[in-house]
């Protein structure tokens, strides 16, 4: 019988610190890979853990906890999209691309171009972009249809809030503005007198917003001086202390600022109060419903979803 040739004692040193080393590295992997939860029976590992976190570019404070528990999530999402059937159209994709593409104002090759510099190929975006069309179909389906803002509610806020919507004391103002031509004193003096007759003018009984046609160099000029309503400091500081000592219907001094001269008329004055109910019940409503919508989405994934599934998360 043939023998093998004896080992020397220096080759089966070699031999123990390879196979210890490669050992140790197996080790290593299984401890770097190990399974940190399970969904259904099916094992998630701390790798899809860390390569979920990198995808998502989720800052190193971020506990690991919490980005299993997204990546649990996000694998359930799944789950009930592909047992709902839910699959988005390859137009919905291209639209929803499209919209993406138009806001970036890239045409389709410098979009595909910034893509690559970020590392993702065209067909993995367009998987992205597929799976999260699928996930608000979902929640579409599994949410927002079963969320409803009613009247009773809507009141109900407006009353218990009713400071959120206060409005403070307003003017309906008009201005006729005389422009400074020059720096010098004759330009300055010449705007004034201007100023001063034409005040004569509204005072004495011509109508303002006709005087404001004729000879206002502001804006606002061709719709009679109309210059809007405004609160208390809405206007430069000069304007608005007088705007604000004017009743209805009286006509200030001639004020001077950067622009040149002004003469101002008080149309209306809107004391304080509420905004009515009619006027923001449209933005009451889409508070309550996007409130309970948040509400109802984080009892769906903590309660709901995972009552359908079994998860198990590792020690």
């Amino acid at each position: 019988m043939i023998r093998a040739p004896a080992m020397s004692a220096r080759w089966r040193m070699r031999a123990a610190v390879v196979l210890t080393a490669a050992l140790a590295a197996r080790g290593h992997a299984e401890i770097a890979n190990r399974i940190v939860a399970t969904i259904d029976g099916e094992p998630v590992t701390a790798h899809e853990v860390r390569r979920y976190a990198k995808d998502h570019n989720a800052s190193p404070e971020v506990p690991e906890s919490q980005v299993l528990q997204a990546l649990i999530t996000d694998k359930l999402l799944e789950k009930e999209i592909k047992a709902l059937g839910i699959n988005a159209r390859d137009e919905d994709i291209d639209r929803y691309i499209g919209e993406v593409r138009s806001r970036s104002g890239l045409d389709e090759e410098g979009f595909k171009q910034a893509l690559s510099a970020q590392g993702m190929t065209w067909e993995a975006y367009r998987a992205k972009v597929k799976a999260e069309i699928e996930k608000a179909q979902l929640v579409n389906r599994e949410i927002r249809q079963r969320v409803n803002v009613s009247p009773q509610e809507i009141e109900r806020y407006y009353d218990a809030h009713k400071a959120d919507y206060e409005i403070a004391e307003q003017v309906k103002v008009r201005d006729i503005l005389f422009a400074i031509d020059g720096s010098e004193e004759d330009d300055i003096a010449r705007a004034r007198a201007k100023a001063v007759e034409v005040r004569a003018l509204a005072t004495g009984g011509r109508d303002f917003a006709a005087l404001a046609r004729q000879f206002s160099d502001g804006p606002g000029a061709d719709k009679g001086g109309e210059l809007g309503t405004f609160g208390r400091g809405e206007m430069e500081s000069a304007l608005d202390e007088a705007v604000f000592s004017l009743k209805p219907g009286q006509v200030s001094e001639p004020i001077r600022t950067s622009a040149g001269f002004h003469l101002l008329r008080v149309d209306e004055r809107i004391g304080a109060g509420h905004r009515p109910m009619a006027e923001v019940q449209d933005e009451i409503r889409d508070k309550l419903y996007n409130d309970a919508l948040e509400e109802r989405f984080q009892q769906w994934l903590t309660r709901d979803l995972r009552e359908r599934h079994h998860v198990e998360v590792m020690d």
